[in-house]
């Protein structure tokens, strides 16, 4: 692992040279990985993980901390950061991209299925949420999902129990959702991150994160 790791980061170095000169991030990744000869993942670990200096940038500025929380309305993208709290509980390695937030890379995002580990997830951010002083939670999820109407309920059934104020519910665009509400955000997708206002890391916050499990190609 340690010498696919360090390709990787050499690979990195290529990738961000040539977002950086504006190449469209498709293009530079079909380069850069055939350059290196890497597999179908350790595309995506560079695909989520690297970005342009200016996007990192911006991203960055919006970060919000656990302590803005308080009061605040939060709006959760459901799917993406239920993936990677289990990805946190399964104790499994989550990667510090360039803008700072910390991703998952199992690629089951639009093959959620509901397991042991969704109630626990949930249970999980939400007392995060009730700990931090959250004013209203709005968990969405993509309602072309199987089951995400059942998710949802299993959320607001959750809320109701930490007595944290909030709804859970579905829609066909939770990215569109997510940046028109104008609210603070929980998400790791840097197509909304670098289009909301403001956004949290929640998983950086768990107390299950393991820190062990964290590795930065930078």
């Amino acid at each position: 692992m340690e010498a696919r790791i360090k390709v990787l980061r050499e690979a990195r170095l290529d990738l961000k040279y040539l977002l950086n000169r504006g190449y469209r991030k498709s293009s530079a990744l079909k380069l850069v990985g055939d350059k290196y000869q890497l597999n179908r993942a350790e595309r995506s670990i560079l695909f989520r993980s690297v970005l342009s200096d200016d996007e990192a940038s911006v991203i960055r500025s919006k970060m919000a901390s656990l302590e803005d929380l308080k009061g605040e309305e939060l709006w959760i993208d459901g799917f993406n950061v239920l993936n990677t709290i289990e990805t946190v509980l399964r104790g499994e390695v989550l990667v510090l991209c360039d803008d700072g937030v910390l991703r998952d890379f199992s690629e089951i995002h639009s093959k959620y299925r509901l397991s042991d580990l969704t109630g626990k997830a949930l249970e999980e951010i939400t007392s995060l949420l009730r700990k931090a002083e959250t004013g209203y939670v709005v968990f969405l999820f993509e309602s072309q999902i199987s089951r995400s109407g059942e998710i949802a309920a299993l959320a607001r059934k959750i809320l109701e129990a930490e007595k944290v104020p909030g709804e859970a519910r579905t829609t066909k665009s939770v990215d569109s959702a997510l940046i028109k509400s104008g609210k603070l955000v929980a998400s790791s997708d840097s197509t909304i991150l670098l289009k909301c206002k403001r956004f949290i890391d929640l998983a950086r916050y768990l107390d299950a994160l393991d820190e062990s499990k964290i590795i930065s190609l930078a």
